[in-house]
């Protein structure tokens, strides 16, 4: 009996260094930046995000394993990462690209809990493409872009359709995201004409309602100022 109660404490004891490390930093340091004395740090292997980290000073706040497509790569250093007030309530949060599809960047995103410390995965922002935030309208925007191409012929210049579109959303008092407003302008090269839609969401029916569409000449595009909706150019 003293025998296996020596055993289990050695074990133990050969155990801490392991356990010390799954719930600390691991992986090699990728990226770091610091805002108000607090460092936010990417770990990884190569150029592939594992690990986000969080620390003030050499005491460890917060970490998470992230799981981030290969394709991502480091994105110009910064592996995706940024640190901004996502819901407006005076706390800086976290987010990071986990994928990239054409002109798209999804995110994983964490909201910081002010009672607890602890910053809590937020499944309402999380998969949004291109998130941007605006402070003085408290509000979030998701940006996507789409193109299509018809079959070039020999004689006729291949058609193209290219479609920006903005979608806002706000936070409720209750903290649930939800979409307000969806806007976008698509470019018919065929005809050379613009189509500007708009559609309000009704929280009702839990969707968007059919859009109201202008189509614009090239002459009335470029009189309108649609800069909002161009996340891409």
């Amino acid at each position: 009996m003293k025998y296996r109660i020596l055993l289990f404490l050695l074990s133990a004891i050969l155990l801490l260094p392991l356990l010390a490390s799954c719930g600390g930093e691991r992986h090699d340091l990728l990226y770091s930046t610091e805002v108000d004395g607090v460092t936010y740090c990417v770990r990884g292997s190569g150029t592939r995000a594992k690990q986000l980290v969080i620390k003030q000073g050499d005491a460890l706040l917060w970490t998470t394993t992230v799981r981030v497509d290969r394709k991502v790569g480091s994105l110009r250093g910064t592996y995706g990462l940024q640190v901004l007030d996502l819901n407006f309530d005076g706390h800086l949060d976290v987010m990071i690209v986990d994928g990239v599809a054409g002109d798209c960047r999804s995110y994983l995103c964490w909201l910081k809990d002010p009672e607890s410390g602890d910053y809590v995965a937020s499944k309402a922002l999380t998969g949004l493409c291109n998130i941007q935030t605006d402070e003085k309208l408290k509000a979030v925007f998701a940006f996507t872009h789409s193109f299509q191409q018809d079959k070039e012929y020999a004689d006729v210049q291949a058609a193209t359709i290219t479609t920006d579109t903005t979608t806002k959303y706000l936070w409720t008092e209750d903290g649930a995201l939800v979409p307000e407003t969806r806007a976008s302008i698509t470019f018919y090269s065929e005809t050379n004409l613009y189509c500007y839609s708009v559609s309000y969401y009704n929280e009702a029916e839990k969707d968007f309602d059919d859009s109201n569409d202008k189509w614009l000449t090239p002459e009335e595009y470029a009189a309108c100022d649609m800069s909002f909706l161009y996340y891409f150019k």
